[in-house]
């Protein structure tokens, strides 16, 4: 295998078990409530806590990623958060296992810029939505993994097994990831060193229009998808009164199996059309957008288990194409240079608002409904189409251009 397309392989394994260990705890709501007593709302900030933490951390990690060892940020973090998932397991109370959350938050948050600071220096843009939208596919495979087993191993054993399963698996892990990464070309690892990151160019990256659009409906379409991730199987277990393994495999599997397909499809088509129009890959995510809001609107309203399904195997589809696109639409707006900057600049943002989700379908679980909460976040997809149509035809084109000029 080529050195380009084996990078992804391995990064691809660490990202499976990095959504694997975020996933685990929102299979186990109903079980963690039962041990610890949570109220909704409790519920909601176990979620939530760990998206606030990573995002209030991520303008660190990307500039970070820009100036040090992305190698050892990369393996760093995994074991790190790895731990972190262990420990999570042998919490002996609520307190324990949310300072666990919050501090996976912080370990979990260096790895993406790196990673994907390595792979826009393996892929240029002809590969570059297809190399994400593989590594990507990761990320359904650690949701669905994390989703099932945790409640299979919850409903069979003990929750408490999940989170030390996962973490185990992580640390096992770092060391071939170690030993590949150090061998890679020497232009995977490569930074410029004339235009070092710094706290300056984090917040100079805000003033790029297209950028801004960028980081509007990365946090719109990660509210949602974390809305779905947390509360969907906590939804199927009140709504339809199914078990708690069940409602963790339809809420985990059945997502993704369309994001998968919407992963290849998003990123296969992206690269393709980029030969022809530059902006391609905005097109694209204008497209999601229009195609998630109806989904989501019938995942809540759907008045069967089979319709919901139905419902959410579209949304992950559509998904899929923001996921595939988001991080290489920004390195389509900002230098070179500031790529692993501008991945901490989508974090802070999106982790910020997303986290916004688990809280707020706790809030909304008994009383207008985590259905409803899907409704009004249905309409924030259209709103946002229409930001990402203006940025297209208003700053693309020049921030592009301005992107792609050498800097002294």
């Amino acid at each position: 295998m080529r050195p380009e397309w084996a990078l992804i392989a391995y990064l691809w394994v660490a990202y499976a078990l990095n959504h694997a260990d975020r996933q685990v705890v929102y299979t186990l709501l109903p079980a963690l409530q039962q041990t610890f007593g949570f109220s909704d709302a409790m519920l909601g900030l176990t979620g939530a806590l760990f998206l606030w933490v990573y995002g209030a951390f991520s303008p660190i990690a990307g500039i970070l990623g820009d100036r040090f060892s992305r190698v050892k940020l990369v393996v760093g973090s995994l074991v790190v958060w790895s731990a972190f998932t262990i420990l999570s397991g042998l919490a002996p109370n609520g307190t324990s296992l949310l300072v666990c959350r919050a501090l996976l938050g912080v370990s979990e948050c260096f790895f993406m810029p790196a990673a994907f600071a390595l792979m826009a220096n393996a892929h240029g843009p002809q590969t570059r939505s297809r190399a994400i939208a593989i590594f990507a596919s990761s990320q359904m495979v650690g949701v669905a993994l994390g989703g099932s087993l945790s409640g299979w191993i919850a409903q069979e054993l003990n929750w408490r097994f999940a989170f030390i399963l996962l973490g185990a698996c992580g640390i096992l892990f770092a060391l071939p990831l170690w030993r590949f990464l150090l061998r890679v070309p020497a232009h995977f690892t490569s930074m410029d060193t004339n235009n070092p990151a710094s706290i300056k160019s984090f917040g100079t990256l805000f003033r790029v229009p297209s950028l801004r659009v960028v980081t509007v409906f990365v946090s719109v379409a990660t509210f949602g998808l974390y809305l779905v991730y947390t509360w969907l199987p906590t939804f199927l277990f009140d709504r339809f009164s199914i078990s708690l393994a069940r409602a963790g495999f339809e809420a985990s599997f059945y997502p993704q199996l369309g994001t998968a397909a919407g992963l290849f499809a998003g990123g296969f088509a992206a690269d393709m059309l980029y030969l022809k129009r530059k902006s391609a890959r905005f097109w694209i995510i204008l497209v999601a957008f229009l195609g998630c809001a109806p989904c989501l609107y019938l995942i809540g309203a759907g008045a069967t288990l089979a319709a919901t399904r139905a419902a959410a195997i579209f949304f992950g589809f559509f998904a899929g194409f923001v996921s595939a696109n988001q991080a290489a639409s920004a390195f389509d707006v900002v230098p070179a240079s500031q790529r692993a900057t501008a991945v901490g600049v989508l974090n802070v943002t999106g982790a910020s608002i997303s986290g916004f989700a688990p809280y707020l379908g706790g809030l909304a679980r008994r009383s207008i409904g985590i259905g409803q909460l899907m409704a009004y976040t249905s309409a924030a997809y259209l709103a946002t189409s229409l930001i990402i149509l203006y940025a297209i035809l208003r700053h693309f084109d020049k921030d592009h251009r301005q992107a792609a000029q050498p800097r002294t």
